[in-house]
């Protein structure tokens, strides 16, 4: 009896293995039909996106990545691809594992994007993964519904009637950085480094409009400033670990530069939520921040503004947490002052370059100041030169490279039609470097083609730095008015020699146009 049970129990233990066996069987082989299908037949032979133009060298299995990150840009291969196709509406190409993605290249494609289906499409969980440990998951990561609510929460403190307050505070700031460019000649022969220069002031104005602190990264260095260094300026080891981390978590492998980006990032985070906890905690007890009196303007801060009009406040709807509040001052700590620093590296750089623009700029500020040494908003509004200068250089070199999205679900653009999941690229150089726009002298520095600009040149869209849309970056007129107050500050005091040529390497992989080596160039004082 004990072993015709024991013959019987074996031959279940054989034939649940053979069905285990058997469904596993199946699965791996779904698995690699359906991934055989997706990678080499659906690409080629099925997809309603295969017939449009664009590259067909890609490799078999990454499609145009590998180019993408080894040539040399961020914006190439892309420039590449308009230049070639420049009056369609998309460029298709292969992306990871052969997926679809396109490639903005028309006005109208761009408003559509942007604007009429502009909620039909969202941020990639890509991006996501790239940008949400530098740049937080605050306004610039926020989607549909919650985007719309924080953002009109937000508009109060980047209105000009605010901003205006901060031209002290920008002027102030650019006159420290005067105070090192003097140290520089006198110490340094004249050459200075500009991306660590420039990225210390913005983050200590940022540090002021956003936390409403002084961080005094200018005065000496800071243990804040330097982790958001080790952030930004990765190796190229760093750049391949992000870009990998983002389809494999790998950040918990104990190798060096791992430890270095995970320390500088929770340094950064346990210093913003330290003033976080301080600033609810003032306010609370009725308290005006010591801090921000340290700020000489009577205008809020953004994490005060958001502590008592959404932390504190009792009112219909959620209260916002102190996550919240950190997440937003993360966003807006990284990404508000990043940008406006590379843009005014490329400034300075073009004004080594260009002298003749140096010149021109520099006696439009000289009158100014002659007479109002200290220039209001008007004032610099007024600054004809430097209003084309400033619309040409964010043209020219447009400091933030791709505004990437993703089509949640199926949409038909100018007859296109976009199945949902298809990655959608949005990149500034594409349209500011397209001569069926700007003319055949689009890659040429001249200023003085705003006196004249086309029909197409006035449409909105043709200015794409700061996306546009109900999208549109929500810090465009806070970006312009300190770029233009710490020029004027500058250029009226400080003449720049080229040092490192015309041809400056970049960083690539990356989402900002940053030049690899930090860009020096030689200042000296105006005669």
């Amino acid at each position: 009896m004990e072993s015709s049970w024991s013959i019987h129990y074996a031959v279940q233990r054989i034939v649940s293995f053979e069905v285990i066996a058997a469904l596993v069987g199946l699965y791996v082989s779904f698995y690699l039909a359906s991934k055989t299908y997706r990678i080499s037949i659906y690409p080629y032979y099925v997809s309603p996106l295969r017939n449009l133009p664009g590259p067909k060298d890609g490799n078999f299995l990454m499609g145009q990545v590998i180019k993408d990150f080894t040539s040399g840009s961020p914006n190439e291969p892309f420039m590449t691809w308009m230049r070639k196709w420049p009056t369609v509406d998309f460029v298709r190409y292969l992306s990871f594992f052969n997926s679809d993605a396109l490639l903005v290249i028309s006005l109208a494609a761009q408003k559509e994007i942007l604007g009429k289906h502009c909620y039909s499409f969202a941020k990639p969980t890509l991006y996501f993964k790239l940008a949400a440990d530098i740049v937080g998951r605050g306004l610039g990561i926020a989607e549909g519904h919650e985007h719309r609510n924080q953002r009109k929460v937000l508009n109060v403190l980047f209105g000009l009637t605010n901003l205006k307050k901060y031209i002290p505070v920008f002027r102030r700031k650019a006159r420290e950085v005067v105070q090192l460019f003097e140290e520089a000649i006198d110490q340094n022969d004249g050459y200075i480094t500009l991306v660590p220069t420039f990225s210390k002031l913005t983050l200590d104005i940022m540090g002021v409009f956003a936390l409403g602190i002084e961080l005094n990264s200018l005065e000496a260095s800071t243990v804040f400033e330097a982790c958001y260094r080790e952030m930004f300026e990765q190796p190229l080891s760093g750049q391949l670990l992000i870009a990998i981390n983002a389809f494999f978590p790998i950040r918990w492998l104990p190798i060096k530069i791992n430890r270095r980006f995970l320390r500088a990032k929770e340094v950064v985070r346990s210093q913003l939520r330290n003033i976080v906890k301080e600033r609810i905690a003032e306010i609370r007890e009725g308290k005006a921040s010591a801090s921000t009196r340290q700020s000489a303007t009577d205008a809020d801060d953004l994490l005060t503004f958001l502590v008592r009009e959404k932390y504190l406040k009792e009112e219909d709807g959620p209260r916002w947490t102190e996550d919240d509040l950190l997440e937003q001052m993360i966003t807006f700590t990284a990404a508000g002052h990043e940008t406006t620093a590379i843009s005014l590296v490329w400034a300075t750089h073009a004004l080594s370059i260009y002298h003749d623009v140096a010149d021109r700029l520099r006696k439009e500020v000289q009158d100014l100041l002659a007479t109002k040494p200290d220039p209001d908003y008007h004032d610099l509004q007024n600054l004809l030169y430097m209003e084309k200068f400033t619309k040409e250089l964010f043209r020219f070199l447009s400091a933030a490279v791709i505004i990437p999205r993703t089509a949640i679900e199926d949409v038909t653009v100018l007859g296109v039609f976009i199945p949902k999941g298809t990655n959608v690229m949005v990149m500034p150089a594409m349209f500011h470097h397209n001569p069926t726009i700007w003319g055949d002298d689009c890659d040429e520095f001249n200023p003085d083609r705003w006196d004249h600009i086309s029909e197409k040149i006035e449409d909105s869209y043709a200015f794409a730095t700061f996306s546009q849309g109900p999208r549109m970056c929500i810090g465009r007129a806070m970006a312009l008015l300190q770029f233009k107050a710490i020029l004027v500050e500058l250029v009226s005091r400080f003449e720049f020699g080229n040092v490192e040529g015309g041809n400056v390497e970049v960083l690539n992989p990356n989402l900002l146009l940053r030049p690899r080596s930090g860009l020096k160039v030689r200042v000296r004082k105006c005669n």
